[in-house]
């Protein structure tokens, strides 16, 4: 009689360690474009960094540039469940709760530098990278919209001003972000989080009005 093969090894099975190879090249990944640049990424050095041999990245991945996508979707992922966590958890006048959200996007994004660099920096210039940024940025969109109706209760009508306004505030905090990362805006990050919170307030205190002009009310 034979024994069945379960590809269990030391209680671990093989769906398991492939996912753990996996995470390690996200991981190794992000050690070596959030310090080094995109430039800097190689099969080789991703496998060295995440102790993982060629065969498995393989495995993993078609080619750098899918495990490079994949990255910025899991940051970009990550920071918007924080956003929708804080709005959930976050009591009291819309502003407070919209204020809740871009202080818990911000800091995900920005409390370890390489994932910031991730999201607003490395993606220039590559084109793959650009189309998966901008992917994100119609989800943090998406996500804008979703809230912004739970959070004011919008009536109906006012799907292209919420749409407008919303890839507004995407694209301009982006650019902001990005410039200050760069140090080209002298203010500590609670200072950044206030503009955006600002900035992203009055955007939407304005729906009204952009939607009548839109539908020829105003």
């Amino acid at each position: 009689m034979t024994r069945a093969f379960t590809g269990t090894y030391r209680g671990v099975s093989s769906a398991e360690r492939r996912e753990d190879r996996r995470r390690r090249l996200l991981d190794a990944a992000l050690a070596i474009v959030g310090t080094q640049g995109l430039a800097a990424l190689t099969v080789r050095g991703v496998c060295e960094q995440a102790k993982v041999g060629p065969r498995f990245f393989y495995e993993a991945f078609p080619d750098l540039g899918a495990l490079a996508s994949e990255l910025l979707l899991a940051v970009q992922r990550s920071a918007l469940d924080r956003a929708r966590t804080a709005i959930a958890e976050t009591e009291g006048a819309p502003a407070r709760r919209i204020r809740a959200a871009v202080a818990a996007l911000i800091t995900e994004l920005t409390d370890d530098p390489r994932r910031a660099k991730i999201v607003f920096a490395q993606a220039y210039g590559d084109e793959v990278l650009m189309r998966t940024r901008f992917a994100g940025m119609r989800s943090v969109a998406a996500t804008i919209i979703e809230q912004t109706r739970i959070v004011l209760d919008l009536p109906e009508g006012q799907d292209a001003a919420v749409a407008a306004t919303s890839q507004l505030i995407t694209g301009g905090a982006a650019e902001l972000v990005l410039v200050w990362l760069d140090g080209g805006l002298d203010v500590d990050r609670d200072g950044l989080i206030d503009l955006l919170a600002d900035f992203t307030i009055a955007m939407i205190d304005r729906l009204p009005a952009v939607a009548g002009r839109l539908n020829g009310t105003a």
